[in-house]
């Protein structure tokens, strides 16, 4: 018998060029290995290193895969209600960065359960997108169980200025099929575009 094609727990595809999910085990692998990854984003309390998981961090460079590590924090394991929130909003802004840019991507992004952290990034990730809360927090519950009222005043106060690649640059389905005045009217980020030297243009959104 072949050996099977296992995602990790919670996988799923957030856009065509990111997936998002759990902390990738072992028997991940050959999954993910069809995904031909460049970048995998780790949203973790500890780095991932050759001493504390060689196994994941052989996998990465075995495939070429760029490993970003962004801590999170140790403290934050209240359960429901109580649960606070374990990633800074400066964070989130370094990770949308990343996703936007094309030369990044295809991307897996993963906490420990593949629950609350990553939801929130890609929460934040679908306010750029011009997604309505109400769809927002209905693709929250749908991998973090619950969604508190931390997870909610993170996600409705995140605002950023975001460096954006020039288009040639940039993930193809982020804007796909919207109106550039729809863009330029973003109820809640600006934009900077970045030229190839990624010196900040004249330009802002």
């Amino acid at each position: 018998m072949p050996e099977p094609f296992t995602p990790p727990i919670k996988f799923a595809r957030v856009n065509p060029t990111l997936a998002r999910g759990a902390y990738p085990r072992p028997i991940n692998y050959r999954y993910l290995e069809t995904l031909k990854l460049k970048t995998m984003i780790a949203l973790t309390p500890n780095e991932i290193t050759m001493e504390n998981d060689p196994s994941l961090y052989s996998f990465c460079s075995k495939n070429k895969i760029l490993l970003v590590h962004f801590e999170t924090d140790h403290s934050a394991k209240d359960k429901g209600k109580k649960r606070g929130i374990p990633i800074e909003s400066e964070q989130v802004l370094k990770i949308l960065e990343l996703i936007l840019t094309k030369e990044r991507s295809p991307i897996y992004m993963f906490c420990n359960n593949g629950g609350q952290i990553t939801s929130l990034v890609v929460a934040c990730l679908r306010k750029i997108q011009l997604w309505n809360l109400v769809s927002i927090y209905d693709e929250f519950v749908r991998y973090s169980t619950t969604i508190n009222q931390n997870d909610r005043a993170f996600i409705e106060s995140f605002k950023a200025r975001i460096k954006l690649p020039s288009a040639d640059k940039r993930v193809d389905w982020l804007w796909n099929g919207m109106s550039p005045h729809i863009i330029q009217n973003h109820p809640s980020m600006k934009y900077v575009l970045f030229g190839e030297d990624l010196k900040e243009d004249a330009v802002q959104l």
